[in-house]
């Protein structure tokens, strides 16, 4: 052998030998890692192949009236999932499902073969049926445990709202106070076998859910019911269109009543509350307010008279053509000779042309601010979703428009709105908000929005209407208790036809004194056509009698 083979040889046996060293060096720093460096890494990515995680869903807060009785609740329930993949028996399956969920084999055949991903068969099914369901343990078919949402008064079901099949709120209460209603869910870890079963000494963790928070409504579920009812028989009397009822504690806001009934059918459109989604010219039940801002500005006060004939022309020959599409002509309710009264009785009796007459000399602009500082042309603050602000003429295009808002015209308002404005009438001035949740009473400074002095010279206006010779609302008086309040009537105004001739809204909005305060209360029939007591269908004919059996129901003792 030859030097040169003999390095040769040298050289390759050098090669092998640091092959050797370096993958043994490798092999070495691989397994130094695994069971040193990296071993937690290694550890908890091979734990994770077995630890199973499993939610433990969050019950929904209840709902309560402010008596404590609930109104909505969460019960238990299961959602029915299907793995199309690993149903290992099609017959078996079809066969117990369709049996017990009420659904066609043949259509749940279809559904099945259709698809190969997951889906969700049924849900919020009764907790007892879904515990049978998992007893047979059927390969590809899920149960989910879930809560099914329930409403236990109809009375109160539009403003409660719905959730979905997975308990988020979508409409009412339950939407706006999703976040607080809803919890947060909580969770259990454990380890599992391939075959999915616990493994007995492994440690589970478990992260308890926190319940959603349960809420206290102003609602008085009793004198809800009864309101229904009373709108229910007055749709029938009166042939309205809808009939809605709101009362109020007028020195928190809480609201009592929010009962609506409508005489065609609209649950497929859950539009809340008519009284915050529906707007409406509000006739003489916005006069007290116009009548304020005259004796605010001086111009009058209540004993001030005026010779009042059944008919006035704001504009000269208004009374036997339309001008400019208006009319400039108004009247009394009822025909009359000429005769002096004094504004205290121009709104007792109700007259248009006396409030035209006392309100001539305002400055229309003072008298929409004025009405801005009783909330209209603003929301409540009401806790539902959708509620809208009303709106006023564009006066720079109407020649008639301040006597026509001075009776209640000219102005859209929502019945929201008007048991607001007269609440501040009704508790000495003070401004409020209207509520439907019980909340703690804040002793922060309220907004004077008119001086306690002249609360009380309205409110006298207001009990006259109903305890004076000719009050609009004398049916209404009640021995041992002050009760005041307005009437109004309006021609109803139908989208793309105009005012109608023969309908007409229809409203008594008023107070009464209780032992917890004034109580402001509307009543409103949406396009009433019919009185069968009356030849008239007037505020007073349809509405005050509703108010009254409310009250009665209301204050105890009569």
């Amino acid at each position: 052998m030859n030097n040169y083979q003999r390095l040769k040889n040298y050289f390759l046996i050098f090669v092998l030998l640091f092959t050797v060293l370096g993958s043994s060096y490798v092999f070495m720093s691989t397994v130094y890692d695994l069971q040193f460096t990296n071993s937690d890494y290694f550890k908890n990515q091979a734990l994770s192949y077995r630890v199973k995680t499993e939610k433990i869903k969050a019950s929904r807060g209840s709902i309560y009236d402010k008596n404590l009785l609930v109104l909505s609740s969460s019960s238990r329930s299961y959602n029915v999932g299907i793995f199309p993949k690993k149903i290992d028996n099609l017959d078996e399956v079809l066969n117990l499902l369709s049996a017990i969920l009420f659904i066609e084999r043949d259509v749940l055949q279809k559904r099945i073969v259709s698809t190969s991903n997951f889906f969700y068969l049924d849900r919020n099914i009764d907790y007892e049926k879904g515990d049978e369901i998992k007893s047979w343990n059927l390969e590809g078919v899920v149960l989910e445990e879930s809560f099914n949402r329930v409403v236990h008064s109809n009375s109160v079901s539009k403003i409660i709202g719905k959730v979905d099949p997975d308990e988020n709120g979508i409409e009412g209460l339950e939407l706006y106070f999703d976040s607080s209603l809803k919890g947060i869910d909580g969770e259990v870890r454990y380890e599992a076998s391939p075959n999915g079963k616990i493994i007995p000494q492994a440690p589970i963790e478990t992260v308890q859910p926190t319940h959603g928070k349960d809420l206290i409504l102003t609602l008085d579920s009793e004198l809800q019911f009864i309101s229904e009812n009373l709108c229910s028989e007055a749709l029938d009397k009166t042939e309205a269109l809808n009939c809605s009822i709101v009362f109020a504690n007028a020195n928190t806001g809480e609201i009592l009543i929010a009962a609506e009934k409508s005489a065609y059918l609209q649950d497929s459109l859950n539009i809340d509350l008519l009284s915050i989604r529906a707007q409406y010219e509000p006739g003489s039940s916005l006069k007290i307010f116009s009548i304020a801002a005259g004796i605010e500005q001086g111009l009058f006060d209540e004993n001030t008279k005026y010779l009042v004939n059944d008919t006035i022309e704001i504009i000269e020959g208004s009374c036997n053509k339309y001008y400019d599409g208006l009319k400039g002509c108004y009247r009394d309710f009822l025909k009359h000779d000429p005769y002096e009264i004094s504004v205290k009785e121009i709104i007792e009796r109700s007259s248009n042309v006396g409030t035209i007459l006392a309100t001539k000399d305002l400055d229309i602009n003072y008298l929409e601010d004025y009405l801005h500082k009783f909330g209209f042309g603003e929301r409540t603050g009401i806790e539902l979703t959708g509620e809208i602000k009303g709106n006023f003429t564009e006066y720079n295009i109407c020649k008639t428009c301040l006597s026509s808002l001075s009776i209640g015209y000219s102005v859209n308002v929502t019945q929201a709105q008007m048991v607001k404005a007269y609440s501040i009438i009704a508790n000495g001035g003070k401004s409020i908000n209207l509520s439907l949740i019980k909340k703690p009473q804040e002793n922060s400074n309220v907004e004077q929005v008119i001086s306690s002095e002249m609360s009380e010279r309205l409110r006298n206006l207001l009990i006259n209407v109903v305890e004076g010779v000719n009050g609009t609302g004398k049916s209404l008086k009640l021995n041992n208790y002050i009760i005041g309040g307005k009437t109004g009537t309006s021609r109803t105004h139908i989208e793309g036809v105009g005012y109608s001739d023969f309908r007409f809204n229809t409203s008594f909005t008023g107070f009464i004194e209780t032992s917890e305060g004034p109580v402001v209360g509307s009543v409103i029939l949406w396009g009433a056509s019919v009185n069968p007591a009356s030849e008239y269908v007037t505020g007073g004919s349809t509405a005050a009698p509703i108010f009254k059996t409310i009250v009665s129901n209301l204050v105890p003792g009569e």
